[in-house]
């Protein structure tokens, strides 16, 4: 019997990071994968780091990992031979995936529409920086752009930052990255729905707008409170960043005050700590130079890794800043065989990232090396099995997970990210709250509507992540409020949570336990470490796992310091692969039955998407350093500033014909001709005279303006943008990616959807977030068929609180 995804048929065309990640994470469960490239290969076998010493299409070190497993063939795009192979192969594919830019899917003759209007079965996915709609349809964007596009970049290293210095990218490809893993999330939905009724459709996804979901939680500070976030900010509580140790760093947060206490009595109670302006974490945050000098003198008599174990031990949420090229040698990755090899070509077994989440039925398998280019020529008609297809429907299928049921035990971030992911794709998703001991921290901090006071129903942070699902209220202190939670599992397709390791366990709703309930369940639970391993009982926050991954190391302006990335990213990464992995589930369960277990940690997520830095480490090349903007190959590539205060654009130069744009727009035409400026290493050899000129010019010019001249011209640029210029942006307002969906208690409030647009798979969501406990009646009667007579008499025993 086919397990995982083995049986499922991927055609994927495009290059660099989007198109091959979400076929990789589709390949690396079992799915064939097969590449089209034109003659030359894919633009990501040009993209270092190479193996030293090799040479030619099969160089590139990110190219190997990105498509291990894959199959290639080469066609000439366009050509009459090279549109009929396509056609083949996409009459047998269960899914097309692609990122090409518009003018590239012409060349190609690619019209998605087209194709699945021929294909009635097939999913088409388009990953592009902005989508194929909207005024941006064709506007050329590498990651920086995207970053600074979706709002990241202006958030970006965090609060307190100098304001002479420019807002910044985190080190990597997270655009593309979370374009891909947001898209392969919406393909497996809609092959889903294929599968069931016959019916496939196009699946239209944003970068821009995947970079803009991550970030949903900080812009709802905007949204609901008028605040505008950036990395200009007052930080909101201390002790929250990085302190340098005898050999390394270290990053240390207390949200709580126990947590700080604890920090307090293992430095030994000193007399400071005691003074009223450190007396909470507000007040901290408002002395938080006076505060880092005391912890920074305190943390330089520790080595880092015996400081991380220490406050881990008491409960303190610390996290050692490691480099990539320390990962592989970490007990606790190792213990949980994150750490696995790949052959590259003339260097022999490398070690590389593993699955960002561990599956108790094991699919997640490394199925050779990437493919030489052109491989599979010969055997291309081959390639992919007739599929069986299902009789379409006589009426037009809904949503792709319509009569999906998810329990979502989840709360804060991670969980309700993968969870909304599964309600903008029609689940039914079910929230357990409780108005007492359970009540989610989400409805009790952050921002609220500010012309409100504030209540569990006004927050929005939580009405963000809660879009599209209902409420009930169950006293899990109560026995028989865990056996009502016990006979919803018994009904339904998917329970989510993310506490910490061993809490569902003690309340008899572990995986294990739920299972033996109903064995067709798909059980994720997603924790800062994992579920296994010698640090699973570690405290992990978002924000603190990025510093674990390796980002941290190199983002930020200066050798030697690592930044934050402002956001809590650890979170909506986990959320995003426990979504796919869900979805994964979900499909094999579809066609072979059986449930699954998902083990997600926070930390495994970011240490496969730093895979840039990674793969340059163990190459053993010299060592990368925060670098801002910039980019090791590219050059120009940085965020310059406009006219006007704390303006700025991103102008990336990744190929020969964007540097003569810019030349051009500038007024030097000369300098694309200039023998330092000749090709990318010379750019880069001499990229400080480059930004110069390009930074003068920027100077005199708004940012808008500067946009405009170079997307003319097909060089990649955009502004830094700002959540109020985001809300007000008439692109993502053409697309709708906003909703606004009237609220009883808040009124209309703008909160960022899907990132994609189909038919099928929606873009806006579903419904507003419920209020508290709004849905238990009607859940309870839906799922397990109460009568109001038995409703009733739980409620009259507190149970349903």
């Amino acid at each position: 019997m086919a397990e995982g995804l083995e049986g499922i048929q991927v055609l994927e065309l495009g290059g660099d990071v989007a198109a091959p990640l979400a076929g990789k994470l589709l390949a690396d469960l079992g799915a064939t994968v097969v590449k089209l490239e034109p003659p030359e290969g894919e633009p990501g076998r040009r993209r270092g780091p190479f193996v030293p010493g090799a040479g030619g299409p099969e160089a590139s070190a990110p190219y190997a990992f990105l498509n291990a497993g894959k199959r290639s063939v080469t066609i000439e795009p366009g050509s009459p031979s090279g549109r009929a192979t396509l056609r083949a192969l996409a009459a047998r594919a269960h899914l097309l995936l692609h990122n090409l830019a518009p003018g590239e899917m012409a060349r190609w003759g690619l019209d998605p529409d087209a194709l699945c209007q021929e294909f009635p079965a097939l999913v088409v996915l388009s990953l592009t920086p902005f989508g194929l709609t909207g005024p941006y349809r064709d506007y050329a964007a590498a990651d920086l752009n995207l970053i600074h596009a979706g709002g990241w970049g202006w958030l970006c290293p965090g609060p307190g930052t100098d304001p002479a210095l420019p807002p910044i990218k985190p080190f990597g490809q997270h655009a593309w990255i979370q374009a891909a893993v947001h898209g392969a999330i919406a393909a497996l939905g809609m092959v889903h729905g294929a599968l069931r009724t016959g019916v496939g459709g196009h699946i239209d996804l944003s970068a821009q707008e995947a970079v803009l979901g991550i970030i949903g939680r900080n812009f709802m500070n905007w949204s609901y409170a008028g605040q505008s976030d950036s990395r200009l900010s007052a930080r909101a509580y201390a002790p929250n960043g990085f302190f340098r140790c005898r050999d390394a760093h270290i990053y240390i947060v207390c949200i709580e005050e126990d947590q700080w206490q604890r920090l307090v009595e293992l430095m030994g109670s000193p007399a400071w700590a005691a003074e009223a302006r450190f007396k909470d974490k507000v007040i901290r945050a408002q002395n938080e130079a006076e505060l880092n000098a005391h912890l920074s003198a305190w943390a330089a008599g520790w080595d880092a890794a015996d400081l991380f174990k220490t406050c881990q031990e008491r409960r303190i949420c610390a996290s050692q800043v490691f480099s990539s090229g320390q990962l592989p040698a970490q007990e606790h990755l190792r213990a949980r065989e994150f750490i696995r090899e790949q052959e590259l070509p003339g260097l022999g077994a490398v070690p590389v990232p593993g699955p960002p989440y561990r599956l108790q039925r094991a699919w997640w398998k490394q199925r050779g090396a990437a493919p030489r280019l052109g491989e599979a020529n010969a055997a291309a008609p081959r390639l992919f099995a007739p599929p069986a297809r299902p009789v379409a429907a006589g009426t037009p299928p809904g949503l792709p997970l319509e009569g999906i049921k998810v329990l979502d035990l989840g709360w804060v971030w991670a969980g309700p990210h993968a969870t909304l992911m599964l309600a903008h794709l029609g689940a039914d998703v079910v929230k357990v709250e409780s108005s007492g001991r359970r009540l989610d921290l989400l409805r009790r901090s952050g921002s609220w509507a500010e012309d409100l006071p504030s209540g569990p129903n006004r927050y929005g942070a939580f009405n963000q992540l809660a879009q599209g699902k209902r409420s009930i209220t169950v006293d899990l202190s109560a026995a028989a409020g865990l056996d009502l939670v016990r006979r919803m599992a018994g009904q339904g397709d998917v329970v989510v949570s993310n506490f910490g390791t061993g809490v569902m366990e003690r309340f008899g709703l572990g995986a294990d336990d739920l299972r033996r309930i109903n064995p067709e369940l798909i059980v994720a639970a997603i924790s800062g470490y994992g579920q296994t391993g010698p640090y699973r009982n570690y405290m992990g926050y978002g924000q603190a796992a990025v510093p674990l991954s390796g980002i941290s190391a190199l983002t930020g302006y200066r050798p030697g310091l690592p930044a934050e990335v402002h956001i809590a990213y650890g979170d909506p990464c986990a959320g995003a692969y426990t979504a796919f992995a869900i979805l994964a589930a979900l499909v094999a369960r579809q066609r072979n039955g059986g449930g699954q277990s998902i083990d997600v940690s926070l930390w495994e997520t970011l240490a496969a998407s730093g895979f840039e830095g990674w793969m340059h480490d163990v190459l053993g090349l010299p060592p990368l350093a925060p670098m801002g903007n910039r980019d090791p190959y590219w050059a120009p590539h940085d965020c310059f500033r406009c006219a006007g205060e704390d303006q700025w654009v991103s102008i990336a130069v990744t190929e020969d014909a964007h540097w003569s744009g810019l030349c051009a727009a500038i007024g030097r035409p000369e300098l694309a001709r200039a023998e330092r400026f000749a090709d990318a290493a010379s750019r880069k050899a001499h990229e400080e005279e480059a930004n110069g000129i390009v930074g003068a010019w920027c100077r005199t010019l708004e940012k808008w303006e500067v946009t405009r001249r170079l997307q003319a011209l097909g060089v990649p640029a955009f502004p830094s943008l700002s959540h109020p210029e985001l809300t007000a942006d008439p692109h993502l307002a053409a697309r709708g990616f906003f909703s606004s969906l009237p609220h009883p208690e808040v009124g209309r409030r703008e909160h960022p959807g899907a990132p994609w647009r189909c038919a099928r798979g929606g873009g806006r969501a579903r419904g507003r977030a419920p209020l508290l406990g709004e849905h238990t009646d009607d859940v309870l009667r839906s799922w397990l068929g109460m009568d109001d007579a038995e409703i009733e008499r739980l409620r009259d025993g507190g149970i349903l609180k």
